[in-house]
């Protein structure tokens, strides 16, 4: 009876377990940026927490919507993949306890970002969500993403599980108009006044520069769902 009662307690450990498993989140440190007198490019870097998760990415996920390489986020199912966006909106899960779910402008990436600042395309393929467990979720408004996890189709909208997600704040990334055709939602295309303009690199963006890519806080705040 004892070994009976002993089993259950360990099931029932490893269920509780599981169901307040969180999410594995890494966030960027804003750093002063130091202009010099040259730009280097390097291939991308995972820290070292995210190094298992970009292990599992197939060669055809590691470049996500190069020049030459078109990508579409909405003929992946059932795949590990790893992408990059905009967060647009953040809401809890109804009935739920620490599941969120997050609304995000997708980015291409074509494997390559400058050596002192992430850099990604400033097109993209449309919008997806993913799903994640997290006491609360601290992504700064209109911050860059990668997220690794399974994506599924849910009626016409891709939904990534999220194993790991690493975070690039304002002052830590920056855009190319380099990528892809671009599929982005005309809803972000709208807020972006540097689309409309010939300078969308920056390797030393100021705050102006999100904003006029980015669209301001309040586009946040309407986005959420």
């Amino acid at each position: 009876m004892k070994g009976s009662i002993l089993r259950v307690l360990v099931v029932f450990s490893l269920l509780v377990g599981a169901t307040v498993a969180q999410t594995p989140f890494a966030v960027e440190a804003v750093k002063p940026l130091q202009r010099t007198g040259s730009l280097s490019t390097c291939s991308y870097s995972p820290r070292s927490e995210e190094k298992p998760f970009f292990a599992k990415l197939s060669n055809k996920e590691v470049v996500t919507g190069s020049f030459a390489a078109p990508y579409d986020i909405h003929s992946r199912n059932d795949q590990y993949v790893s992408w990059y966006g905009i967060v647009r909106g953040i809401s809890k899960i109804a009935g739920t306890g620490d599941r969120w779910q997050l609304l995000v402008q997708h980015k291409y990436f074509d494997g390559m970002t400058d050596c002192h600042i992430m850099l990604v395309s400033i097109s993209g393929s449309g919008d997806f969500r993913i799903n994640l467990e997290a006491k609360a979720v601290n992504i700064p408004a209109l911050a860059l993403i990668r997220v690794y996890g399974t994506v599924k189709q849910e009626n016409g909208t891709p939904v990534i599980q999220a194993e790991f997600v690493r975070v690039w704040p304002w002052m830590t990334f920056t855009f190319t108009d380099l990528g892809a055709e671009d599929k982005t939602n005309p809803r972000w295309k709208k807020v972006c006044r540097i689309c409309r303009t010939a300078r969308i690199y920056q390797p030393y963006p100021d705050e102006k520069y999100y904003r006029d890519a980015l669209g301001d806080l309040t586009d946040y705040e309407k986005a959420l769902p």
